[in-house]
């Protein structure tokens, strides 16, 4: 008897996520026998709860050995020592199981009866040898040269969930409604109806309307809304971004005029000054009240953070502190989040400025982590995610120590200096990397390097392209895509004392 699955549509959704590359091999296996016959894989992947669904990430296939699929079959067939073998892979319960299987040409991607037969089964079992974890379906089709659709759904505790859209991490950032979103979506929408002339036409005349469109259905997160995150953010509006998932604890201070975009002098004097995401929040709905904000008051570590962020297409990353470096390069190897990362340091002696240095990094899947590049030191890591009871014991320490003559320093450092910048520097860096981030979301044009360095005080800017190698003893590619399930194998952990001073905040 064939058990119908009945998919659950009350708001909650799935993602998933892929590198390009894994996408291609993906793709070149499923469609093998195309036009008229199927194939099919499992899968691994990584996965994240969220208040508003799961967020997948693609790890790698279980390909089938020669015999494992029925290859007399015109549908995807799993025989049984296929299946064994898969279900002996999920029993080690370290990330979840799928299957991926392709549909004829012109069949569309909606699930058959046939389909729902597999996916009970394979729903049932699999979560009963992996003690919980998720099931994935994914259904692809390839309708001409360059038509792909699919169709997916999750079941996680019960319950089916739909997979909403599959976002692909490489040289372009593409984002793709699943075939049956798109269904509801058009009856949704109705009729079109004459646009206005469009605010981002200009735009649109160089990059391409594809490209405007793409910008339009974009998800970007920033973290930190000061000098160089508020120029990017006001670039991205007034370019066309749809979704905004903006991070920042902190509210204006009298200092911030000079160098954050949007804010006022009524704001900075206000005997409570608003939040940072705030004025980001005021600035966007000004230039886009179409445009959805998402503002958090956090920290960029906190678990809420993270829930909204890996719903982003990139992540720009617009603070100093060497914590959320990190964060950007674990975000991009274990949950497949691209990002741009962002740094400026401006030096002087007697009166005359000796530097103005602008660094802009790209983190991916592929490329070396951000400690692989010897970009991160540990000791201000430390320093920064100490919470006020450390803080205070180790000063402490300190001062005993410098009393009795010995070395102060290897308990408490003192503080990290504050790193001095203006306004034209970090707008020019913030807006910069907003541009890098439209072309690498439309395909328009990318970094020439992913990682480069200037200096615009010097002949030809003083430019270096940085040079980045994946250090030999790094692990950094052993969990790529393992999302929640590479938690042991993150490169910053905090204490529960940091994480309720964080809150309490």
């Amino acid at each position: 008897m064939i058990e119908r699955v009945i998919t659950r549509r009350n708001g909650r959704y799935c993602i998933l996520r892929i590198t390009g590359r894994e996408r291609q091999r993906l793709e070149a296996h499923l469609f093998q026998r195309y036009p008229d016959r199927e194939w099919g894989t499992f899968f691994r992947f990584g996965f994240r709860r969220a208040p508003w669904g799961i967020a997948l990430s693609y790890v790698e296939a279980l390909w089938p050995k020669a015999g494992e699929l029925n290859e007399e079959s015109g549908i995807t067939t799993f025989e049984s020592d296929y299946t064994l073998r898969a279900f002996r892979m999920v029993e080690r319960r370290d990330i979840a199981l799928g299957v991926a299987h392709s549909h004829p040409r012109g069949g569309g991607t909606f699930p058959s009866e046939l389909d729902d037969d597999m996916d009970a089964y394979f729903a049932e079992e699999l979560s009963a040898y992996s003690a919980g974890m998720p099931y994935c379906s994914l259904i692809l089709q390839r309708s001409g040269a360059s038509s792909f659709t699919f169709t997916g759904r999750v079941f996680d505790r019960g319950v089916w969930l739909p997979v909403r859209e599959m976002l692909t991490v490489g040289d372009t950032l593409g984002r793709e409604r699943a075939e049956d979103e798109l269904c509801i979506l058009q009856s949704k929408n109705g009729t079109a109806t004459a646009d206005r002339e469009s605010t981002t036409a200009r735009l649109a005349s160089v990059f391409g309307a594809a490209a405007q469109r793409r910008l339009a259905a974009t998800t970007v997160g920033v973290i930190g809304c000061s000098g160089t995150g508020s120029p990017a953010i006001h670039v991205l509006a007034r370019g066309g971004v749809g979704r905004f998932v903006l991070v920042d604890p902190e509210r204006l201070s009298a200092s911030n005029l000079e160098r954050v975009h949007g804010s006022t002098s009524d704001d900075v004097f206000a005997a409570e000054p608003p939040y940072k995401v705030d004025v980001m929040w005021r600035m966007i709905r000004v230039i886009n009240p179409t445009a959805e904000v998402i503002v958090l008051k956090v920290n960029a570590l906190d678990e809420r953070a993270l829930d909204e962020l890996i719903r982003c297409d990139l992540v720009l990353g617009c603070v100093d502190t060497q914590h959320a470096r990190v964060l950007m390069s674990d975000l991009a190897k274990h949950y497949l989040i691209p990002s741009i990362d962002l740094g400026v340091l401006m030096e002087g002696n007697a009166g005359r400025i000796t530097s103005q240095i602008g660094e802009i990094t790209q983190y991916t899947p592929e490329l070396p982590c951000a400690c692989c590049c010897g970009r991160i030191d540990f000791l201000t890591v430390n320093r920064e995610l100490m919470d006020a009871t450390e803080r205070e014991q180790r000063i402490i320490a300190a001062q005993e120590a410098a009393d009795r003559g010995e070395d102060a320093h290897q308990y408490w450092a003192g503080e990290a200096p504050q790193l001095h910048t203006v306004g034209y520097l970090t707008t020019m860096l913030g807006s910069l990397a907003a541009g890098y981030a439209e072309g690498w979301l439309t395909g328009a044009f990318e970094m020439p390097h992913s990682c480069m360095q200037f200096d615009i005080g010097q002949p030809r800017f003083g430019f270096v392209a940085v040079p980045r190698q994946q250090r030999a003893n790094c692990r950094c590619q052993d969990h790529v895509g393992w999302a929640d399930q590479a938690a042991a194998f993150r490169n910053i952990s905090v204490s529960d004392r940091w994480r309720a001073e964080v809150a309490h905040h």
